[in-house]
């Protein structure tokens, strides 16, 4: 995949100004928006940027793309969102107050896909959609998936009925996300495997982020907001300081190849 659009930058952020930035391969920040802009950002495989934006709209707050450029194209004709994915080519995902789910593209077309109730969260990664919901509603909520390549809503859930927070898919098909102890887990598309996701980042991750780059955000933090974590070694590995700061971190489909 070529690193297109934001996928330039092997990390994007918010920080505590509320502000998107991206993080370039020798760590420089370089400012993507205004302060007091972004609530949520996601990315899709192409690299356009989506932000669930600090603005109110029916169904919660608006929704804006980016290329990466630091401009921003916002919907005033879709309803707003309370939850955000990126999807394949420059397509987004999106949940609403309303419990509906809903597609996106930068065009402004999309469609509602589905009544989704109580949805916690939601991520897309190599043809897979992931989320944390109740089977039935009313139920407890767990972690189940679908692939994106046959029929919507053949959803399947993880084995054990596990529930993690903080959920991210990589561009595998393979999702993440932080236990009960605040430690990173990964969750097989096979469906049944599981286990810890490394090493440096045990009882002190609060969100997980994974396209091509796995990165954590910290619970220790300041001011500033929250360390920021990446992955690195082959196979056996450990989480070691990113060297920023954030209060959401998102890695992306870049690729140093």
């Amino acid at each position: 995949m070529p690193n297109t659009n934001a996928n330039v930058y092997p990390a994007l952020g918010i920080n505590a100004q509320n502000q998107v930035f991206g993080v370039d391969a020798n760590n420089n920040i370089h400012t993507l928006s205004n302060e007091g802009f972004a609530q949520v950002i996601a990315i899709s495989e192409n690299g356009t940027i989506w932000a669930i934006s600090t603005d109110p709209l029916s169904g919660g707050a608006q929704l804006s793309w980016s290329t990466g450029d630091g401009n921003w194209t916002a919907f005033s004709n879709v309803p707003g969102a309370v939850l955000l994915t990126g999807s394949r080519a420059d397509s987004a995902l999106y949940y609403t107050e309303s419990q509906t789910l809903w597609t996106i593209q930068t065009s402004g077309q999309g469609e509602q896909i589905g009544q989704m109730p109580e949805v916690q969260d939601l991520d897309y990664g190599g043809g897979y959609l992931w989320m944390i919901a109740p089977i039935a509603p009313n139920g407890d909520a767990c972690l189940q998936f679908t692939s994106m390549e046959g029929p919507m809503f053949n959803w399947k859930p993880f084995s054990g009925y596990s529930e993690p927070s903080s959920i991210s898919v990589n561009y595998a098909g393979n999702c993440y996300g932080v236990d009960g102890s605040f430690s990173p887990m990964y969750y097989l598309n096979d469906g049944v495997s599981t286990g810890s996701a490394g090493d440096g980042a045990t009882t002190s991750s609060l969100e997980v982020s994974f396209k091509n780059t796995f990165y954590v955000l910290s619970t220790n933090g300041n001011e500033k907001g929250n360390d920021v974590l990446v992955y690195k070694g082959d196979g056996p590995g450990s989480f070691v300081s990113a060297g920023f700061q954030a209060i959401q971190v998102l890695g992306t489909y870049y690729s140093a190849s």
